[in-house]
């Protein structure tokens, strides 16, 4: 959308779906939502910390990073300070933040200059998404901005952090080998998904045994795929 008002009430409750919290101010909420290209080209240093949500992006780029390393500290006890660091700057990155936000449709309930066109910029998209992370902690609390980035990057904190023991990939080859004396096979295919958002659904196999798994990379989602198998072999009797 970018250009027409959005009632009150409906980008409340876009919020709350896409989010689990819906922000109940909605003079906050708007201003979340509003880019600083909406003021124009003229507008002042006022006219933009009134209007758009610059000082609330600002708030929510730290706040982000803080809610995924505790997110990813919780999911993933035996990772290392290196592989936290890394997955943290991949997920609270420009192209990351561009990427939850398309998946999440979150175009409609936002505002910005006409002047910018489509597709959007990623910047902007990251900047919207920040914007509204910003809101949700002043609305709601940590809590509730916690939860909310939760629902954002579900799936990328559950996949497996690479150089750690939950490398799922390494620990199937380990497997593998020590249990069939052969490799594991690896299939995958696109399964859906935008251009900024792919999915993919990949499958593991080793002898008779096979995991499936889903990701936003083929990468991701045969390491997925290995973790599902893994689980599998945890059940397998050592005799057979």
């Amino acid at each position: 959308m970018g250009s027409a008002a959005v009632a009150p009430a409906t980008r409340i409750r876009r919020v709350g779906e896409v989010l689990g919290y819906a922000i109940q101010d909605q003079a906050l909420l708007e201003q979340a939502c509003t880019h600083s290209s909406r003021c124009g080209a003229q507008s002042t240093v006022e006219e933009r910390r009134d209007r758009a949500n610059e000082r609330l992006e600002f708030l929510g780029d730290a706040l982000l990073g803080a809610a995924i390393c505790l997110l990813l500290y919780r999911r993933h006890p035996q990772a290392s300070e290196g592989a936290l660091s890394r997955r943290k700057g991949l997920l609270a990155s420009r192209t990351a933040l561009a990427r939850v936000f398309d998946g999440h449709g979150l175009h409609d309930i936002c505002l910005v200059g006409d002047q910018l066109g489509e597709p959007w910029p990623d910047s902007v998209k990251a900047n919207l998404m920040e914007g509204i992370l910003g809101g949700i902690y002043l609305d709601g609390g940590f809590d509730a901005l916690v939860d909310a980035v939760e629902r954002l990057y579900i799936r990328d904190l559950a996949e497996p952090l690479a150089g750690t023991p939950e490398d799922a990939k390494t620990a199937l080859q380990e497997w593998s080998l020590a249990r069939h004396q052969c490799l594991p096979a690896y299939g995958c295919d696109r399964s859906g998904g935008s251009d900024h958002a792919p999915e993919f659904t990949a499958t593991a196999r080793v002898a008779d045994h096979e995991g499936t798994g889903m990701g936003s990379s083929r990468r991701r989602a045969e390491a997925a795929a290995a973790a599902d198998l893994l689980k599998q072999a945890a059940e397998i009797p050592v005799e057979e």
